[in-house]
C-alpha cells in the first residue's frame, strides 16, 4: 500500500477516534456512551455481508439485532439498548447522513427512526469521506474495527472480535491469511486522536508537575504529551482511562519506570533516585507521594488496573 493510501486511511481512523459520544452515569459507573461505535461495528458487518454499501446503509430489523449483539458485550448498568439514537445522531459526524424516503423523494432524517421505518424500508444512511473509501475492502474494514475497539472497547476485545463478519478473510486458513486477520497487524492505534483527547481532558497540564504551556497562536503548541499508562503495544488500549498527560521530562521518566502513578492517587518514585546526586534527581525525588493531577471529568480518571501495572514495574 502506498504512503498516500496509508495517510488516507489514517484520516478515517482519526474520524472514528473523534466520534462525539458524550458521557453518562455517576461515580465509578461514569463512562462514554457506547452507542455510536457499537452501531458502526454493526454497519461494518452489514457491508462485509453485502447487506449495505457506503451509499446505502439501511435501517432494518436486522441491523437493530446486530447492534444488540455487540451492545450486550459492552453495556454498563445505565446504558439503554436504543440503536435508533445513534442512527440519527451520528449525523453530527459530517460523514454520516441519515435519510428518510417519502412520496416527495429523499430528505434528511429529522427524528429517530422507528420499528415501522425498519419494516417499511424508508430510512437509510449515506457514508461519505473520509470513511466511505475504506469500507469496501476486508482488511481496511478490519483496521476500522480495530480502531473502534482500541479507542472505545479495549477491555471487551476478545468478546467483540468473535462476532466480526469478514468471510473472505475468516475462511482463509493459510498462515498468510491468519496473519492478515491478526488485529495487531491492522495498523490501528498510535492515533493523534488519542493525543488530542488526553490533552483536552487534562487541560494541557502535566499530571505530575502541573506544567501547562499551550500556545494557540502556534497551532496549539504544547510542552505536554499524551502518555499511555499501559503501553499501546501491551494491550492496544487507546481508551482515555489508559492515558495521562505529562510534560516531556516526566513522560521520559515514566516510560523508563523511574516514576509511576499509583492506585492511591499519589506518584511513586524509584528508590534508585538519590536526591543528593543532582538537582534533576532531587526534583524527581520531590515528586514522591505527591497527588496525581486528575482530569475534571470523572469518567476519564486513570484506570486502577493500569496504575497497578505501572507501579509493579517501578525500578526497585
Amino acid at each position: 500500500m502506498t504512503t498516500a493510501s496509508n495517510n488516507n486511511i489514517n484520516e478515517a481512523v482519526e474520524a472514528l477516534y473523534d466520534l462525539h459520544v458524550g458521557v453518562i452515569g455517576k461515580g465509578s459507573e461514569r463512562h462514554e456512551k457506547p452507542h455510536k461505535p457499537v452501531l458502526l461495528l454493526a454497519v461494518l458487518d452489514f457491508i462485509a455481508k453485502g447487506k449495505a454499501t457506503p451509499d446505502r446503509v439501511p435501517w432494518t430489523l436486522d441491523i437493530r439485532e446486530r447492534f444488540t449483539l455487540y451492545f450486550e458485550q459492552v453495556k454498563k448498568p445505565c446504558d439503554q439498548n436504543t440503536p435508533e439514537n445513534p442512527f440519527l445522531f451520528l449525523r453530527k459526524e459530517k460523514w454520516w447522513q441519515p435519510v428518510k424516503i417519502s412520496r416527495n423523494g429523499d430528505h434528511p432524517l429529522e427524528a429517530t427512526p422507528t420499528v415501522g421505518d425498519a419494516t417499511a424500508g424508508t430510512v437509510f444512511a449515506r457514508v461519505s469521506a473520509p470513511i466511505s473509501t475504506w469500507l469496501l475492502q476486508p482488511l481496511h474494514r478490519l483496521r476500522l474495527r480495530e480502531a473502534l475497539i482500541s479507542r472505545f472497547f479495549p477491555q471487551a476485545r476478545d468478546r467483540l472480535e468473535r462476532f466480526f463478519q469478514e468471510p473472505f478473510i475468516i475462511q482463509d486458513n493459510s498462515p498468510e491469511g491468519q496473519e492478515n486477520c491478526n488485529a495487531s497487524e491492522t495498523g490501528a492505534g498510535r492515533s493523534s486522536g488519542f493525543r488530542r483527547k488526553i490533552l483536552e481532558i487534562y487541560d494541557y497540564q502535566c499530571a505530575a508537575c502541573g506544567l501547562r504551556i499551550k500556545l494557540p497562536q502556534v497551532g496549539d503548541l504544547t510542552f505536554v504529551d499524551a502518555a499511555h499508562i499501559i503501553p499501546f503495544e501491551e494491550g492496544q488500549n487507546d481508551y482515555p482511562t489508559n492515558g495521562i498527560a505529562l510534560c516531556k521530562n516526566h513522560h521520559w521518566a515514566m516510560d523508563r519506570f523511574i516514576i509511576a502513578p499509583s492506585p492511591t492517587g499519589l506518584w511513586k518514585v524509584s528508590a534508585k533516585i538519590d536526591a543528593r546526586r543532582s538537582i534533576g534527581e532531587k526534583e524527581l525525588r520531590s515528586l514522591h507521594n505527591t497527588p496525581i493531577l486528575k482530569p475534571s471529568e470523572e469518567a476519564f480518571y486513570p484506570e486502577e488496573s493500569a496504575l497497578e501495572w505501572r507501579c509493579a514495574r517501578l525500578i526497585a
